[in-house]
């Protein structure tokens, strides 16, 4: 009998689609949309990360990703 509390768990990277990859590619290409908001599309391509569909659409949309950078320095 298995005990399934102790089944080892195989996590994978969440699969972001070609059609998802090709339109962030062309948002990340747009001059019309701020830089942020593409540095952000950017960085998420690159990392494959799973929140990029939600991204390209809210850019889609006309959203901004980054209203407001702050950076501050402990000097």
């Amino acid at each position: 009998m298995v005990n399934h509390g102790s089944a080892f768990v195989r996590e994978e990277a969440p699969h972001v689609s070609a059609a998802i990859k090709r339109r962030a590619q062309s948002l990340i290409d747009d001059k019309t949309i701020d830089g942020p908001s593409r540095a952000v599309i950017r960085y998420g391509l690159e990392i494959n990360d799973p929140w990029l569909p939600e991204l390209v659409r809210r850019v889609d949309a006309g959203e901004t990703i980054v209203d407001n950078l702050h950076v501050t320095s402990d000097d």
